[in-house]
């Protein structure tokens, strides 16, 4: 039994010793694999301090959090209560000590005839738009029937609850939720909507891959000199194509319907690959009105752009991050750096 386990160690690491990629296209990126494991922001930042600094005051970084008063950008107080008129239902979001509470009640005559009060857990957004709110029960995870929007600074039916829609508390979240408004979640066996851990907020791991096999290689001293060649253990978005860099963008940044190819599952792209080999994607078109896009369709609007048009056709690599740098907030990106962007184009006289 030793033997053939050293054996596979061997062949194993000899594997990933003879990847050598040939150009960025073609690149095997080794953390593909099904059996690298995600380490964690906090292993990353171990050796990214500067990057992970930055990274956790961005959208993305803020996007997940614990319900607390501090992550929460709501307001409260007795006036703000949302009422369904469909269901004949109140909404009351309310804090006892740091717990935050939703209250779900019915009137008839001015006499209370339901209460219903869920803690709520998780706090989703970064507070740009809006703050959702999500309860956990027994591994599973729910969302709440009120939504805060924070451009409007009013509190109502969440997305999906409007227009007769509302499910009360019963809305469980599966897989593809979570893992596009947070850290890659554990989930227990073959379920998509059990969870073992959740994390708190987008991380490092969902734009560069797993993490487990570039930081064991580091760790032993080990791994490409990234001034001279790409690292294959761990994915470099600004190295990939402009076609797996919208891939990537587009996974979640996206407004339409994706159907998952057979026998695959939400956790299975990852950074650089074809995200078109995981999903079939169906993205509205709007009758009379195409130039009308939802909240989170930013690749597909990037993409009807003439810059994009132009420059991709021309071979010159336009994509979401020549203008947008990940690691650091739009608050404290100055318009210089997107002044820059243009320029390297559009050349301005002086």
């Amino acid at each position: 039994i030793a033997v053939l386990i050293v054996g596979f160690v061997f062949a194993f690491s000899f594997f990933y010793a003879c990847q050598k990629p040939t150009n960025t296209e073609g690149l095997v990126y080794l953390n593909h694999a099904e059996d690298v494991g995600y380490v964690g922001m906090a292993t990353c930042a171990s050796c990214h301090p500067d990057k992970h600094s930055t990274f956790i005051h961005t959208g993305m970084g803020l996007s997940f959090d614990t319900a607390s008063r501090s992550k929460s950008s709501a307001k409260f107080g007795k006036e703000h209560v949302v009422y369904d008129q469909s269901l004949d239902m109140y909404y009351y979001p309310y804090w006892t000590g740091e717990q935050l509470y939703v209250k779900e009640f019915q009137l008839k005559n001015g006499d209370t005839i339901h209460q219903l009060d869920v803690a709520i857990n998780y706090i989703v957004g970064s507070g740009q738009h809006t703050n959702s709110h999500l309860f956990k029960n027994e591994g599973y995870l729910y969302q709440a029937p009120i939504t805060f929007y924070v451009q409007k600074q009013k509190w109502d039916l969440a997305p999906g609850f409007e227009n007769g829609n509302n499910s009360r508390f019963s809305r469980i979240l599966n897989s593809e939720c979570v893992s596009c408004h947070n850290s890659m979640p554990t989930l227990k066996g073959n379920s998509e909507f059990e969870f073992t851990s959740i994390g708190k907020g987008i991380d490092c791991e969902r734009c560069h891959g797993p993490g487990e096999l570039h930081v064991n290689l580091r760790k032993k001293g080990k791994g490409v000199n990234v001034a001279e060649e790409i690292d294959p253990t761990i994915v470099n978005p600004k190295k990939l194509s402009w076609e797996r860099q919208i891939d990537l963008c587009q996974r979640c940044h996206l407004q339409g319907l994706n159907v998952l190819k057979e026998g695959k599952t939400f956790t299975d792209f990852k950074p650089g690959m074809k995200l078109s080999d995981v999903f079939e994607i169906y993205l509205p078109q709007y009758e009379g009105n195409n130039g009308s896009f939802d909240m989170a369709n930013h690749s597909q609007r990037l993409q009807m752009s003439e810059c994009f048009i132009n420059s991709n056709n021309n071979s010159l690599s336009f994509t979401c991050i020549t203008c947008h740098n990940p690691h650091i907030s739009v608050k404290q990106t100055g318009k210089e750096v997107y002044n820059d962007a243009c320029n390297k184009c559009h050349k301005t006289n002086k």
